[in-house]
């Protein structure tokens, strides 16, 4: 009889393990990539046009601004999309829309970021009351009784599901249209919109800082 039940916790584990440290994750780059015709440029001193996309209007601006202090640690002035007229809800906008917007406020180029939730949901079970029993049988209403000293819960709360945050980043040149540079990072699954969005601009910021394109 216990070979049955190492091969299904043999099945179970992976997935639950999966999950564990889905959750568990540090935000860090996935990919990025840089444009050897901008290699050992800086745009120290100069003015970007940040613009965040996201699910909704609220962490489009939490994003912009996080990008605009963080622009201003690095010597360079960032102006988000949300301050100007002629964005919509979330930041969408077409190339053109953004090009003419980031000239009009003498950008020298566009920071624009998406933000997107993770598909897997990393579930955290709600707290739980134990019993250990010694033997015996039973029933309960909505629950089970174990047998032979088999510890025994009910669930008291319930379940929490969080996502993963992904961000994608692109930074163009307004004056030829050329992407500069391009990354995308990760962050751990958290009920904390704000703290991903503020982890992922820091770990992208770091990124380019490393590519010598900010200070």
């Amino acid at each position: 009889m216990g070979f049955p039940l190492s091969n299904r916790l043999l099945r179970v584990l992976p997935p639950v393990l999966a999950a564990l440290f889905a959750g568990c994750a540090t935000t860090g780059m996935n990919a990025q990539w840089t444009n050897p015709e901008f290699a050992g440029g800086s745009l120290a001193g100069q003015r970007v046009l940040v613009l965040c996309q996201a699910r909704d209007d609220t962490l489009r601006r939490v994003c912009e601004e996080r990008w605009t202090s963080g622009l201003a640690a690095h010597g360079v002035t960032g102006i988000p999309g949300y301050s100007l007229a002629g964005f919509g809800p979330g930041g969408a906008a077409t190339p053109e829309e953004i090009a003419n917007a980031g000239r009009a406020q003498g950008a020298t180029a566009v920071a624009s970021t998406q933000l997107m939730f993770s598909d897997v949901a990393v579930v955290n079970p709600g707290p739980q009351v134990g019993f250990g029993l010694g033997g015996g049988s039973g029933g309960y209403r909505g629950g089970g009784i174990s047998f032979g000293g088999i510890g025994l819960s009910f669930p008291v709360g319930g379940a929490t599901a969080t996502r993963s945050l992904d961000s994608s980043t692109a930074l163009v040149d307004l004056a030829s249209g050329k992407v500069i540079w391009s990354g995308s990072a990760t962050t751990s699954a958290t009920g904390d919109t704000a703290a991903q969005i503020d982890a992922l601009t820091r770990t992208t910021l770091e990124a380019l800082k490393n590519a010598g394109l900010i200070r």
